[in-house]
């Protein structure tokens, strides 16, 4: 899960206002509608860099739900994306008391999504990815180097920007523990999540994943 790139990538908002329709354009593409199921793939961008889960998502989301009120479930295709944006479409799906059912690979953020259906399956021949946060250190350089950024978080030095990154590894660890233990998750496997790294994540098999209610059937 991206975590600490959220926050670089929330900064940029504000000065790409001006594209909200390219990009809800771009974030359409990934959404169909099939009778009662919403299929929610982000490889089907056309644009490479919005292939992933992205702040604009949110808002389809939303609004397709809303125009089409007969949807029961969601399929999910996607290697992962922003955090941020994944907790509030898990949200939306809670609401909608939705069913979500993986096709092909649900990895990082992605997962977020899948624990927030109320019946979660799995596809035969497809898989389900953990690895635990990571933030190179080209992007933290980038990050504490920005002159704004600094000023809004009052760091003085490298060692007040150090204690923040700390502070909130901890918080966002916390967060993704409360949130799988709310929907049912194994405290266990939950620990195991933290164990992979980001570049070749852990893929448990089924009967895991059916044991620690990840999937539900």
């Amino acid at each position: 899960m991206k975590s600490f790139k959220n926050i670089i990538k929330q900064s940029c908002i504000v000065s790409l206002s001006l594209l909200v329709l390219p990009l809800n354009l771009s974030a359409s593409e990934k959404f169909k509608v099939d009778g009662d199921a919403l299929h929610y793939n982000t490889e089907l961008a056309v644009e490479e860099i919005n292939r992933e889960i992205t702040a604009e998502d949110v808002e389809v989301l939303l609004k397709t739900l809303k125009e089409n009120p007969n949807i029961q479930k969601i399929n999910l295709t996607s290697w992962g994306g922003l955090i941020s944006a994944a907790v509030e479409m898990a949200d939306i799906i809670i609401d909608f008391e939705l069913d979500t059912h993986v096709k092909e690979i649900c990895f990082s953020a992605c997962n977020i999504l899948l624990i927030g259906g109320e019946t979660r399956t799995l596809e035969r021949g497809s898989k389900i990815g953990f690895h635990r946060s990571h933030w190179s250190s080209d992007s933290m350089r980038s990050f504490y180097e920005d002159k704004e950024t600094r000023e809004s978080y009052e760091w003085e030095n490298k060692f007040d920007f150090s204690s923040w990154v700390y502070d909130e590894s901890q918080e966002d660890i916390y967060s993704q523990f409360k949130y799988y233990l709310e929907r049912g998750v194994s405290p266990s496997f939950v620990i195991e999540t933290m164990k992979a790294r980001s570049d070749d994540g852990w893929y448990p098999r089924r009967k895991e994943l059916l044991k620690a209610n990840v999937i539900t059937k």
